[in-house]
């Protein structure tokens, strides 16, 4: 079990170099990756000022703050799919 949580570590992180990569070779990387981020944190957070109305929160810990600082929007998406069906 360690292996394979090791492995998948090492490929989400060999995709994300790769994508970082293509993303400097067209010119507007680090606006985009910080762009990205804060659409992703400010999605974050109008949700977990809606949760009292939604019923729906998602708790602010390192992983998503990584998966939502990477990812962005798709991120936060995923973590609502998860929060709904699994609690």
């Amino acid at each position: 079990m360690k292996i394979f949580l090791i492995s998948i570590a090492v490929m989400l992180s060999f995709s994300a170099f790769i994508i970082l990569l293509l993303s400097f070779y067209s010119g507007k990387a680090i606006k985009r990756i910080f762009l990205n981020g804060i659409f992703g944190f400010l999605t974050l957070l109008v949700i977990n000022l809606t949760s009292k109305f939604t019923g729906v929160y998602i708790p602010i810990n390192w992983y998503s703050v990584a998966g939502i600082g990477v990812f962005s929007i798709p991120a936060v998406i995923g973590l609502l799919v998860l929060n709904v069906i699994f609690i």
